[in-house]
């Protein structure tokens, strides 16, 4: 009996964090997982919704937790997305579907669509002669497959895009297609087809706590600064002890908090997790953790502008400065291709990558950026380095 207790317990904890961590679980991509999730849905449905307000939603061949975030976050991007043009292609691809009431479709037929839609008074929009909007437009072809929403039946959107549109591929609607929708008032939509631009957005719904268990399991980490309201919580050692065993119940993730901020650390286990611990799987991850590095040196002999919270700002110029530095320093280590990257390019990346990782905002001043305490607690160090600045101090 207790080893079936501890089994079902942690058979929970898997579900519960891959509802989490995934956008949809499909039976295509893990029908065992699908099923557990099924099993336990109950429990699971009873949890979420107790702790975050949250929905789960399941089906024989998928499963999903409606995620409301408290804060949105550049973190809550989807995986496979790399820009704005491949949210506009997947807009454009949910829109063809209700347009066309989920007939079957090939992809030369919703491009020539798209195109058509797309182009504005002057003509432009969508110009599928781009290599690149060919390449988003199998990015997101190949994301919604994996979510469940389009099933590939013939050819390939590798050959499409490859073959600048002379081959085809002919998809289907999959069962979650029409299972996922966003509330958009009328009016909001309206203002956004006039060209205006959207409402603000209303404050974040949910008790305080609600809010704080959203934060904790969507965003790279709760700051103070941000909701001091839900954040006062964990000031009482008795309420984040009863949030602690909250989250121990639903996950196999710890708590950290600091008097600035806090987050769930959660052990590495895939690429498809929204927080996972920092990677180092590439070379741009390699700078950022260069670039984290010098910013906390330079945090500890105080040559960063102070922006409470533990947080600081940095220039542009000034990114671009560093990013110069560390690319002459380190760039044969981060490979040959960041190493010939031009500086603004790598910069960008660098910022925009530490943004989704939660380390680093814009400001209301453009050309700014806020630094989060988050970023003080990384850095790299290479071997080589290390001996040598030992030599120097000998």
């Amino acid at each position: 009996m207790i080893t079936s207790d501890v089994a079902r317990a942690a058979d929970f904890r898997l579900c519960a964090e891959a509802l989490i961590d995934r956008a949809i679980i499909t039976a295509a991509s893990d029908r065992a997982l699908l099923e557990k999730i099924r099993r336990h849905q109950p429990a699971l449905q009873s949890t979420f919704g107790r702790l975050t307000g949250w929905r789960v939603q399941t089906h024989p061949e998928f499963a999903r937790l409606v995620k409301t975030p408290a804060r949105a976050e550049a973190s809550h991007r989807l995986a496979w997305a790399k820009g704005r043009l491949d949210y506009a292609l997947l807009a454009w691809v949910l829109w063809y579907g209700e347009h066309t009431h989920g007939r079957k479709f090939t992809v030369s037929q919703i491009a020539e669509e798209i195109k058509l839609r797309s182009a504005g008074p002057d003509g432009a929009g969508v110009d599928w002669t781009s290599h690149a909007q060919r390449l988003a437009a199998k990015r997101v072809f190949r994301g919604l497959e994996e979510m469940g929403i389009l099933r590939l039946q013939d050819g390939s959107v590798d050959e499409w895009a490859d073959e600048n549109g002379k081959r085809d591929a002919l998809y289907a609607w999959g069962d979650a297609a029409w299972r996922i929708h966003v509330g958009i008032p009328a009016a909001e939509l309206e203002r956004l087809a006039e060209g205006r631009p959207a409402s603000p957005a209303p404050p974040a719904d949910g008790t305080d706590e609600i809010r704080l268990y959203r934060t904790l399991l969507l965003n790279p980490a709760l700051f103070r600064r941000d909701d001091p309201a839900a954040f006062r919580l964990l000031d009482s050692q008795e309420v984040r002890a009863r949030i602690l065993v909250n989250l121990r119940y639903l996950t196999h993730w710890e708590l950290e908090v600091t008097p600035e901020y806090a987050r769930v650390l959660r052990p590495a286990r895939s690429d498809d997790a929204v927080q996972t611990p920092i990677p180092v799987t590439s070379g741009l991850d390699h700078a950022v953790l260069c670039f984290c590095g010098l910013l906390r040196d330079r945090q500890a002999s105080d040559r960063l502008v102070p922006a409470g919270g533990e947080s600081f700002l940095i220039d542009e110029s000034r990114v671009w400065q560093d990013v110069d530095e560390l690319q002459k320093r380190f760039g044969t280590k981060w490979g040959k291709t960041m190493q010939q990257r031009k500086v603004g390019t790598l910069a960008e990346e660098i910022v925009d990558k530490m943004k989704e990782w939660g380390l680093m905002r814009d400001t209301d001043v453009p050309g700014q950026y806020l630094v989060l305490p988050t970023a003080a607690r990384l850095a790299a160090h290479y071997g080589d380095e290390i001996e040598r600045d030992a030599d120097s101090e000998d």
